[in-house]
């Protein structure tokens, strides 16, 4: 055997050996992994499978390696952003009841924070995460709590319908649906606050959009107590188990009530409020603050929550005016506010949240 050919089969075994021992080297983790961390209202099975459907939902790690993939499933199609150490990385998307094969990273070697967030709404199906999968290891011991939390309950404008569409005449595709780039996930980030969001498009405090009735059967108020958004309306949240008490919620609701006539009436609407108001604080104490917001002032909506917020300290109101944003070219689907619509409705209520936690805002504007 010649000396180059005695080589070139060294150098054969060695690359084959390599490769053997990069596939041993993969490790596949739980969905439930204690380093794995899940903020959002989630079902977790006992094979550690995680469930869930409410946008805005997001699960983070420390990972070491080059390659992140997860195992899901889906019953409808959803999309998630994958956010790397802070900056927008990809979009990926689950599909199909089979359980399947989703890369969410693949670069150089290194040490990397991903969140990867629920984009899309429960109506759009029901996400299933398996496990995941990497050449490296999940750090351990890695605390990535912020430390601050916000609660946002809301309709479409919480949930980012049509944040990233190009015209307000577009209808709604869940491709331009991003939670992200809603009023909601826009202060989390300037306050450095983890968040959860309870919202869903088309609903109202007592009358969701178009109803023929002044008041609807199921709005918001049957809807906040809930595990799931849609794939279950009998399963009720264990607030006790969750990993967070908010230090502020946020309610964003009244623009369905009287989208279109018939209006509540102040009775009705206030009622509503008022019952939603001690689900809220049933579930996350009695002095948790809530931040009651209204949009525009030629309907009944500002007039509506301004009076119920009077007359308790921990009710507080704020107001997105008519020309906050302009019309109509920061408008996505359907005439909901794009990305820069909804970076100025956070704008506006920045100063209010700073107020109520006391946290400070940035000097360097």
């Amino acid at each position: 055997m010649t000396r180059n050919l005695f080589v070139a089969l060294v150098l054969l075994v060695g690359a084959v050996a390599q490769a053997f021992g990069a596939e041993r080297d993969e490790m596949t983790y739980r969905a439930d992994n204690e380093n794995v961390r899940w903020v959002g209202r989630v079902d977790v099975a006992p094979e550690g499978e995680v469930r869930f459907d409410w946008s805005g939902t997001y699960v983070e790690m420390l990972f070491c390696g080059s390659k992140l993939e997860m195992t899901a499933s889906d019953s409808g199609l959803n999309y998630f952003n994958v956010i790397v150490d802070g900056e927008q990385y990809a979009i990926v998307k689950t599909e199909g009841k089979e359980p399947h094969k989703v890369v969410l990273f693949e670069g150089k070697g290194g040490t990397y924070h991903i969140r990867l967030q629920r984009r899309t709404e429960g109506f759009n199906g029901l996400t299933t995460i398996h496990s995941f999968t990497t050449d490296g290891v999940l750090v351990e011991g890695q605390n990535l709590a912020k430390g601050r939390h916000i609660e946002f309950i809301g309709d479409s404008l919480t949930a980012g319908y049509g944040t990233d569409s190009a015209s307000g005449s577009e209808p709604y595709t869940p491709e331009t649906q991003n939670c992200n780039l809603a009023y909601g996930c826009y202060i989390a980030r300037y306050f450095d606050a983890d968040y959860n969001l309870v919202a869903h498009s088309g609903q109202g405090m007592v009358r969701n959009y178009g109803d023929e009735k002044t008041t609807s059967e199921y709005t918001m108020v049957d809807r906040y107590g809930l595990l799931f958004d849609e794939a279950d309306k009998e399963r009720a949240y264990n607030f006790r188990r969750r990993s967070y008490i908010p230090d502020l919620v946020v309610i964003f609701l009244g623009t369905n009530d009287f989208s279109t006539k018939p209006w509540p009436s102040y009775e009705q609407f206030s009622e509503g409020y008022a019952k939603l108001v001690e689900q809220v604080r049933s579930a996350h104490g009695e002095q948790v603050p809530i931040l009651c917001v209204s949009s525009y002032v030629f309907d009944p909506t500002f007039d509506y929550v301004w009076r119920i917020a009077q007359g308790d300290s921990n009710l507080h109101f704020a107001c997105i005016l008519p020309e906050s944003f302009a019309y109509p070219k920061e408008l996505g689907a359907s005439e909901h506010p794009n990305r820069v619509g909804q970076q100025k409705m956070a704008m506006a209520l920045i100063p209010y949240v700073s107020t109520i936690t006391g946290w400070d805002v940035r000097h360097n504007m």
